[in-house]
């Protein structure tokens, strides 16, 4: 039996080659409540105001309407913060009603009584909420606000009590790269499913002097460590033994080669919060405006934009391919082309295979296998 996840991946798979735009993210608003050291998206007002203005709960419901006419059966709700925003419980609820499938990220801090009154007669199909420590010390020292530990674990016990399904979301920086393991193991006292990120795309959304991510040696050196904590010795040497022959899982379900051959313009769109749509969220081009052209035609206009885009020809021929995370979002990311060469995603990726191989020898050794 497929699960829910299998069935939807299938499904917009299916939509990328018959270029149906399945699976849509609304970007709902770049405010939030927390000052994450790593954030790409957020603004405060000030900075707002010169880049365009939020879309009114009327301009997201007629787009939604548009988005599901033209194939939209999946709809991530995000921001920043999208709860923060005084019309959610509205929004959501008659999204809701239109027949779309729902996800919502969150950070957990600011689920209301109305949100939670609205999500009790018409709950999400999936909460995906980023958890940054284990305790308040933590979320003070990335998030600048220790309350807000408090605040998601009393969202975790309602959404388990309302029967909500739950993921977790982690991104380990420098400051929470000591709490990694505690991380793992908070999510295993609440038997919840967590994905770690380590690698964080450059802030091309925004200046960001306080920007802060891992080495690629860590990061590559911190998915193995991962690996082995989650899934054990069995799935490291066979990780080990496949390491030329399948690629590394995709979270995003990115891929890389000579075309841009990942979902984002394919069957999967973003929507900023002043209305602009892109391919993905790390992408900043190419863009065209669904507010102003109507989504459909505009979502020709991104199939088409997009399918010329070509990656790095050295990526397409590294015989260290199959490991690589690289995507169309990274390199642009890193380099500022499609077709550049990504340095950190190399040393990363290095690191891993560097880190994966070791750890295999050592099980081996200590088995006698």
């Amino acid at each position: 039996m497929k699960t829910c996840a299998d069935i939807k991946r299938a499904l917009n798979l299916k939509c990328a080659s018959l270029g149906i735009p399945s699976s849509g993210i609304f970007e709902l608003t770049p405010r939030c409540n927390l000052r994450c050291k790593m954030c790409y998206v957020r603004l405060d007002p000030c900075q707002m105001a010169p880049l365009g203005r939020e879309r009114t709960k009327e301009e997201w419901l007629d787009m939604a309407r548009q988005c599901r006419d033209a194939g939209m059966a999946f709809l991530l709700l995000t921001g920043g913060e999208p709860t923060i925003r005084p019309d959610f419980p509205e929004l959501f609820e008659e999204i809701s009603q239109m027949g779309i499938s729902i996800a919502v990220n969150t950070n957990g801090t600011h689920l209301t009584a109305q949100v939670r009154e609205v999500w009790h007669r018409s709950p999400p199909s999936q909460v995906n909420i980023t958890l940054y420590g284990t305790c308040r010390e933590d979320y003070e020292a990335l998030c600048g606000n220790g309350d807000a530990f408090d605040r998601v674990e009393e969202a975790l016990t309602w959404l388990k009590m309302e029967g909500i399904l739950v993921h977790l979301n982690t991104t380990i920086v420098p400051t929470n790269y000591p709490e990694w393991q505690s991380i793992e193991a908070f999510a295993l006292s609440h038997g919840l499913e967590l994905r770690m990120t380590t690698y964080c795309f450059p802030p091309t959304r925004r200046d960001d002097s306080t920007f802060e991510r891992l080495t690629p040696e860590q990061a590559g050196q911190l998915i193995v460590q991962d690996c082995h904590y989650q899934e054990g010795d069995i799935s490291i040497l066979a990780k080990a033994q496949d390491l030329d022959r399948k690629p590394l899982p995709r979270s995003c379900e990115l891929d890389n080669g000579e075309p841009m051959q990942c979902l984002a313009g394919r069957s999967q769109f973003w929507i900023t919060w002043n209305g602009t749509m892109t391919p993905c969220a790390m992408l900043t081009q190419p863009t065209v405006r669904p507010f102003e052209d109507g989504f459909l035609p505009a979502w020709e206009q991104l199939k088409a934009l997009c399918a010329p885009i070509r990656l790095c020809p050295d990526c397409a021929d590294c015989p260290e391919q199959a490991s690589c995370m690289n995507c169309a979002a990274v390199t642009f990311s890193e380099t500022g082309r499609f077709d550049g060469k990504p340095e950190y995603m190399c040393k990363l990726n290095k690191a891993y295979r560097e880190a994966l191989l070791e750890l295999a020898e050592e099980l081996k050794a200590h088995t006698g296998n």
